[in-house]
């Protein structure tokens, strides 16, 4: 009886540290090309603007980009600026909906779906559905700006092509 109850006490403890491991998905670097193949799977390749490694769509719907910086410590620390601001938003309590921050040594994003309410924080207010991430010398921002089902699909789709997480 004793061994029983030993054993049900360390499942019961897995269990419960199970929701706190690892849930964090690691995204991976990509290339420029891998990146226009994803965002072609709900775009034309006329739609957006390509140089080099800068790929971006902006317009009253979207805000699509993937950048490469100098090095990996100038990513990190634009990254660590997006996080601030971030983080400011929360603590001020300007975003309404749901949101997600993983921040890794190497990688991280955050997933947005809901009203901002902070000039401060993406250039902007209104409606976000997407993420901004970081990964190495890279930041890709996949974000659409309209509260339709349409665009959120369209959204979710690219992000599914490239690999990343979804809100």
């Amino acid at each position: 009886m004793k061994m029983i109850k030993e054993i049900m006490a360390v499942t019961l403890v897995g269990a419960m540290l199970l929701p706190l491991a690892g849930c964090a998905k690691k995204i991976e670097r990509m290339r420029a090309k891998d990146f226009k193949n994803g965002i072609e799977t709900v775009f034309d390749d006329d739609e957006y603007y390509s140089y080099g490694d800068t790929i971006s769509l902006a317009d009253d719907d979207y805000i699509i980009a993937f950048m490469t910086a100098d090095d990996d410590d100038d990513a990190r620390d634009e990254w660590e600026d997006i996080v601030d601001a971030f983080q400011d938003m929360k603590d001020d309590k300007k975003f309404d909906g749901r949101t997600r921050l993983v921040d890794r040594d190497t990688y991280g994003y955050i997933l947005l779906s809901g009203d901002c309410k902070d000039k401060d924080f993406a250039n902007g207010k209104g409606y976000y559905y997407g993420g901004i991430f970081y990964v190495e010398d890279e930041l890709i921002v996949v974000i659409t700006l309209k509260d339709k089902d349409a665009c959120r699909d369209n959204i979710d789709t690219i992000l599914r092509a490239l690999g990343l997480p979804r809100p």
